[in-house]
């Protein structure tokens, strides 16, 4: 049961919540004091073999209404004024579904300049500097173990000679994974103990099963609960699922544990009361959405649940909400290609196709995608097995065809049916694309509802987004010995110019003062002593490639400083 205080109070455990309880709680533990360390995340603890697999229980997939009515699922899908946006819900945070990858930031990320002419990371830092953000990546490498993929499927493969056959072929190459591959790099789905030798858990070789964005159930993937938050508690931390963090008041001077604190409020989603919690320091840690609704709420009164809510935090930086960027996350799919690709099989992304020097070294990267067999096995469980469910498919392709309750969402959900032939996949090459985009959206607060608002215009990104199309059409349509298919982009992309993303950042951005940012550069808010952003909110512009790795350093960088301040 939650304690009514803590020394450090985390809200949320993806990457900013569960790095920075790993480093505070270890450093209390070494320093001789007892470990005072809570983190509060709303979403399940996921054991081995518990994520879902039944497409028959929704509610195992989806987190809705704030986690009401039992939508407590590991999926969180929000759709805003062009754009989209799939996160994860549970203790790890999206490192349960995240895809593995471990990449630094393109070189040139740290002097991107916006479309209003400022320059976006806080300039008192140099952050290539080898004590500065190299220093922090070695920290997260370390932890996460990430390699290349020792046996690369059919799939990978295909890229490669894709990338060969467009005049690319040096410009492939395999990145690090956060996964384990087994001894030597060959016991698919063998089970060992401690296989790292820290205390950690039993994990089992890689099953190149290709569920890693549904959780991976065997435990091969290095999610953040198998290693930051496993030594965490280890430490002697408090981690507490299902508990929805709604809002943030800070202590007055004569508060009588922690003056000048903050005092948290909480609901318990599993038995349905709340709770307050005080703590000397806060940090908000629910990414790029959560941590920026979460200070929004905090910052303007409005009205939740049908009842009047009063700021908390009204002297938060005019800076809050600004710089959101989907990090360049653009879909793609190459078909009828001359090559087997099979991406069924392996790890979702395994390769990449480096295109970051173009657009004056603030391009992308192109990796390879995976399906896993998940839909086809659901769709056998219905009546009549495929047969069967071709019809279902059938069926509800012409309904959203009728439909349009959602513009460009019966385009997007036709294009997918009309794709699912299961045959015909096994020569398809799915992409996924990122880079810097033009980071300009802006997240602001429904204060009749207290929800959050997000908007997003392409105008800034689509010279961006343009060129991404025709290097992708270069890739796939090259013919022998390059792939010689047919290019499919994102359907709601091509007929409204709207997108998905997976990886949002911003809301919170850095910055060197409260004009420019709303947390300086060690993730401290600013007007707010002893209360941290610590997640991809407090990143100021898009990164480049897939920014796991990079808001780990960040992470790595705040709880140092955290602790040098004294915890």
């Amino acid at each position: 049961m939650v304690k009514s205080a803590y020394d450090v109070l985390i809200i949320g455990s993806g990457f900013g919540g569960s790095i920075t309880a790993c480093r505070l709680a270890r450093a209390q533990q070494l320093a001789g004091k007892t470990v005072s360390v809570c983190v509060l995340e709303r979403g399940k603890r996921y054991n081995r073999g518990e994520f879902p697999r039944s497409l028959l229980r929704a509610k195992d997939w989806w987190w809705r209404n704030e986690g009401q009515g039992g939508w407590t699922g590991l999926l969180d899908f929000r759709t805003f004024e062009n754009i989209a946006v799939l996160r994860a819900s549970g203790v790890g945070g999206t490192s349960l579904v995240y895809l593995d990858v471990q990449i630094d930031a393109f070189h040139s990320t740290f002097d991107v300049v916006g479309p209003e002419g400022q320059k976006r990371w806080p300039s008192s830092v140099d952050w290539r500097d080898a004590n500065e953000m190299p220093r922090y990546y070695g920290m997260v490498f370390d932890m996460l173990r990430p390699t290349p993929i020792p046996d690369p499927p059919l799939k990978t493969r295909a890229l490669q000679a894709g990338a060969a056959g467009a005049g690319a072929g040096d410009r492939f190459w395999l990145p690090d994974l956060a996964i384990y591959w087994g001894k030597n790099g060959g016991e698919r789905g063998v089970l060992r103990d401690d296989p790292y030798q820290r205390n950690g858990p039993p994990q089992s070789g890689c099953a190149y099963c290709g569920e890693c964005f549904l959780g991976c159930n065997i435990h091969a993937k290095n999610t953040l609960d198998l290693n930051y938050l496993w030594l965490a508690q280890l430490a002697g931390a408090e981690i507490f699922s299902q508990h929805q963090v709604v809002s943030i008041n800070p202590n007055r001077p004569n508060h009588p544990v922690h003056p000048d604190g903050y005092t948290v409020a909480y609901e318990d989603l599993r038995w349905g009361f709340g709770g307050e919690v005080s703590a000397g320091k806060v940090i908000v840690a629910g990414g790029a959405l959560g941590s920026t609704e979460l200070l929004l709420r905090a910052k303007y009164d409005h009205c939740r649940r049908g009842k009047e809510v009063k700021a908390t935090l009204p002297r938060l930086s005019p800076r809050l909400g600004s710089f959101f960027s989907g990090n360049g996350d653009f879909g793609a799919v190459g078909f009828k290609t001359n090559r087997v690709t099979n991406p069924m099989e392996g790890p979702t992304i395994t390769g990449v196709v480096d295109f970051r020097d173009m657009l004056g070294g603030q391009g992308f990267i192109i990796e390879e995608g995976g399906v896993p067999d998940l839909l086809r096995d659901g769709l056998k469980q219905f009546p009549g097995g495929l047969a069967a469910s071709r019809r279902w498919i059938q069926w509800f392709q012409g309904l959203f065809h009728r439909l349009d309750r959602r513009r460009s969402q019966p385009r997007l959900v036709e294009g997918i049916f009309n794709l699912l032939d299961f045959d015909a996949v096994r020569d398809a090459m799915p992409y996924l694309v990122m880079g810097i985009d033009a980071a300009d959206g802006q997240m602001n607060l429904d204060q009749n509802s207290g929800n959050l608002r997000l908007t997003w215009a392409h105008a800034n990104s689509l010279p961006f987004f343009r060129e991404i199309e025709r290097v992708l059409r270069e890739l796939t349509q090259a013919p022998s010995p390059g792939l010689d298919g047919n290019l499919m982009v994102n359907p709601s992309w091509s007929s409204q110019k709207e997108l998905v993303t997976v990886h949002p950042l911003g809301g919170c951005p850095m910055g060197d003062d409260e004009s420019k940012g709303v947390v300086d550069p060690q993730g401290e808010v600013f007007n707010y002593p002893n209360l941290y952003v610590v997640d991809g909110a407090i990143v100021p512009s898009a990164i480049g490639p897939n920014p796991s790795k990079t808001i780990g350093a960040l992470a790595e960088r705040a709880a140092e400083h955290i602790i040098k301040e004294g915890i």
